[in-house]
């Protein structure tokens, strides 16, 4: 209508995920039925890849859940992100999660981003928290304060699978079947804007939201003097 610059609808195409661009800046109405990560393709975020020689920096993306745990593991360049390998462990710890992510990256830095429960869970009688335990072995841990909006999370996600402009900013190695087959999978639950979670398939999804929505969440930009309302991005180092 006249009233959003060019540069503006620009810089959402970049920011955002189709769905929510063309609810903000098209006043298309908000589906949430069906699969939660709509913006997946398996032929486009899915692509075999190496890095062997560039693994110094790994991100992991963490959920704390007990049956399974499970984490997701990057690498980021060129403000994209390589999904190299996923981890999920039965009946497992906090211990042995660390173990198991400081076996397969020996010489790496570990970035974690966990849970942000993680803070308070108790695992151990001892009364570490998970947190503790995360940063004992030698990871960093960025992690928020509390939970954002599940919506917000899942936006942040879909934003970098795919967004407004057509461009991947998330590509998954083939060797991450779980992680694929959940992004492929979840869905909501029905007549809600609830991602379904008695399926099995949000682990994994988690895992991966909490790592991203960390490096790229996605908020509301509030001008003031009856300026427009903006979405953006704010990139968190």
């Amino acid at each position: 209508g006249g009233w959003v610059s060019e540069e503006e609808l620009a810089q959402a195409k970049r920011d955002l995920d189709p769905r929510t661009y063309r609810v903000e800046y098209e006043a298309e109405f908000a589906n949430y039925e069906g699969v939660v990560y709509y913006a997946f393709d398996r032929a486009k975020n899915v692509k075999g890849f190496s890095f062997e020689e560039a693994q110094n920096v790994i991100h992991v993306g963490i959920d704390m859940n007990v049956n399974p745990m499970s984490a997701v593991c990057s690498v980021i360049k060129d403000g994209t992100m390589y999904v190299l390998d996923e981890i999920e462990m039965y009946g497992s710890n906090t211990d042995e999660l660390c173990d198991e992510i400081a076996t397969r990256f020996p010489n790496a830095k570990i970035i974690a981003y966990p849970d942000p429960s993680a803070r308070a869970r108790k695992t151990s009688a001892g009364g570490r928290t998970d947190l503790s335990i995360i940063q004992n072995n030698g990871f960093i841990c960025k992690i928020f304060n509390k939970h954002m909006a599940v919506r917000d999370r899942v936006n942040s996600v879909n934003s970098q699978l795919c967004n407004g402009a057509g461009e991947n900013k998330i590509l998954i190695h083939p060797r991450c079947k779980k992680l694929i087959s959940c992004l492929e999978k979840q869905i909501y639950k029905p007549g809600t804007s609830q991602p379904e979670k008695d399926t099995g398939y949000d682990h994994m999804n988690d895992a991966l939201g909490y790592l991203v929505s960390f490096l790229h969440p996605i908020r509301k930009e509030y001008a003031t003097n009856n300026e427009t309302k903006t979405w953006g991005v704010k990139v968190v180092a």
